[in-house]
Parts: C-alpha cells; sequence; structure tokens
C-alpha cells in the first residue's frame, strides 16, 4: 500500500531536526501500516500549492491533506518562472520587491472570505480527484483559523470533516509551560510527541 503524504510544514517536519524524517507522523503511520511512504509536504506551502503538487503526483492507495493555514497565498513570478510565496512579515527573510507585493496584497486585495472559499474549492477539487482515481482521502486542517466564521457556498458539496491537529488531535495548553513543550515546539510545530500524536 502507498500512503502519499502532503501539506506544509507540519507534515514536513519542520523544527524536529536530524531525526525529522524518522519522527515526522508520515514515517510513523507507515511504520505501523507497513505501507510505502511518500511524503512531498514543503515548508511554507499554501493551500493552492498544496493541491498544485498533490496532482502532479503518481497515483496512490491513500492519500493524507493537510490543509494549511488560509491566509497563505502563492502567485506565479513570471521573472523567476516559479510559484511565490507572498508575505507581509518583516521577520522572514525576504527580499524588498516580496516584502512590497506580500504586504500590498494582504493590504488592499485579500480577505478572511477570500481565503475560506479558495480553501474549500481546494477540499471539492481532492475529494473530486480521489474519488475519480478511487484513492481514500484523508484530511487534516493545521488550525481552523477561522473557517466557523463564514459558510461558503461550496462547502455543501463536500464530504470533508474537519479534523484539526491544534486543539482537536494534539492538545493546546496555555503557551511556553512545561505542558505546551510537551507537544510543541518553539516555533509552534509538532514535536516529536505531537507527531505521535497526530
Amino acid at each position: 500500500m502507498k500512503i502519499i503524504f502532503v501539506g506544509c510544514s507540519f507534515t514536513w517536519g519542520l523544527e524536529l531536526g536530524e531525526r525529522r524524517e524518522e519522527q515526522r507522523f508520515s514515517r510513523l503511520v507507515c511504520d505501523e501500516l507497513g505501507a510505502e511512504e511518500i511524503n512531498i509536504s514543503r515548508c511554507g506551502w499554501s493551500n493552492d500549492m498544496i493541491l498544485h503538487n498533490f496532482l502532479k503526483q503518481p497515483k496512490a492507495d491513500v492519500a493524507v491533506i493537510q490543509w494549511s493555514s488560509i491566509s497563505r497565498w502563492q502567485v506565479w513570478n513570471d521573472n523567476s518562472n516559479e510559484w511565490e510565496l507572498l508575505l507581509a512579515n518583516e521577520k522572514i527573510k525576504r527580499d524588498k520587491d516580496s516584502y512590497m507585493k506580500g504586504n500590498m496584497f494582504y493590504r488592499y486585495i485579500y480577505n478572511f472570505r477570500m481565503g475560506i472559499e479558495s480553501f474549500w474549492k481546494n477540499v471539492y477539487i481532492a475529494e473530486q480527484y480521489c474519488k475519480e482515481n478511487n484513492i481514500k482521502l484523508i484530511g487534516i486542517n493545521k488550525s481552523n483559523d477561522i473557517l466557523k466564521t463564514y459558510t461558503s457556498q461550496y462547502e455543501h458539496l463536500c464530504n470533508y470533516k474537519a479534523k484539526f491537529i491544534k486543539g482537536n488531535i494534539i492538545p493546546v495548553p496555555k503557551e511556553n509551560t512545561p505542558e505546551w513543550y510537551e507537544y510543541w515546539m518553539k516555533d509552534v510545530h509538532p514535536s516529536p510527541k505531537g507527531h505521535r500524536k497526530i
């Protein structure tokens, strides 16, 4: 059996260190089931990129899609001939042009309704693709963001039953307490114990 895992840094295993590939939940699941692991996750991927890259992969028996934050957005950059993550966060090292594009996008164009609509369109496409190709689909969310604040017109087309890593699967104790660091790393990625919980 082949299981494909696709998501952002949570599924990639950011902050797990040198033993990342052994400790991330995709390996743990596959070891438990005696399945072949295909993990194509990348740090920073938006839901559009998660879906885009999932659809390009060879068929698997099971797909585990870990949806990212709805506010992540990527656009095509004709100059570099690749997808570019838009960020409006000065803490993340980016060139000035990328920062300005992200800042303009989030200030004047993006809103949560747009993110929610895009999320449900991606879920619908993934479900239809998996149904057509006889792939069992398991979807999990990084967090609930604000999915409950607005009902998308696409949501009723989906069979998706949300499972949220933060809160639903892994407990979210008060930050910076011993209980917090049991499940979470410094930059809010699952710890080895958090990955085992997933």
